[in-house]
């Protein structure tokens, strides 16, 4: 097994920018789609065809609305709230109500705006953060229990990691968030994705580790697969 070494330091800053590169759809194009952010699916203007009485010709593709998008989120990374709220859940909870004001109202695909995708960012790294913060909070012992990160060791750095610890949490959480199975490529950009977050000193810091987790997850909910129907 051959140890990935990453090559640059992660900061908030850039889990967000990572995952909105160019115009927020960059992590979208690779995480995904192949080479548009509705890349496999038609465009309105092949969906349908204008009526003759004009009444809106259906789409058969659509953006969730902000309520959607949570449940969403919570649902496939299994941070349903249990009991009373912990910080994470509060931290889910004011990220929410924070961006609501970007988040989409409907579900048309006009609302997939910049602000709006910036704001599905925030959002899914703050669910993201619960789901690491679980997995981590679960004993190397017991790995195979956790949902998503059961072949990374979140007590090394990255230095200690492999891509062969990374590619199944990034599959399990594309599968949970996308509805369908990753692609060769999808999994080839992430690993690169992976490799891209810390050098010298910061390569056995563990936070390090923790930071990769939350980006991949992060990445992973914040594409156009995971906002759409």
């Amino acid at each position: 097994m051959t140890e990935t070494k990453v090559k640059k330091t992660i900061t908030k800053e850039k889990v967000v920018r990572l995952a909105i590169t160019g115009s927020v759809l960059a992590v979208s194009v690779v995480l995904g789609f192949n080479c548009a952010p509705f890349a496999g699916r038609q465009a309105p203007s092949e969906m349908a065809s204008e009526s003759p009485l004009g009444i809106e010709p259906q789409l058969s593709v659509a953006l969730m609305s902000s309520e959607q998008i949570l449940k969403a989120m919570i649902s496939a990374t299994g941070t349903e709230s249990l009991g009373a709220p912990t910080a994470d859940d509060e931290l889910i909870s004011s990220t929410y109500t924070l961006r609501s004001g970007s988040l989409p109202s409907e579900n048309s695909l006009k609302l997939a705006t910049g602000p709006m995708l910036i704001s599905v960012t925030n959002l899914a790294s703050a669910v993201c953060n619960k789901a690491v913060n679980r997995d981590v909070a679960t004993a190397e012992a017991q790995r195979a229990s956790r949902l998503f990160f059961k072949e990374i060791d979140f007590s090394k750095g990255l230095s200690g990691q492999s891509s062969d610890s990374v590619t199944p949490a990034f599959e399990r959480l594309a599968r949970n968030a996308w509805r369908r199975d990753a692609s060769n490529a999808e999994v080839d950009a992430i690993i690169e994705f992976a490799q891209e977050f810390s050098d010298g000193a910061n390569a056995n810091d563990p936070q390090q580790t923790r930071l990769m987790a939350v980006s991949i997850c992060t990445a992973v909910l914040s594409s156009i697969d995971a906002l759409t129907y």
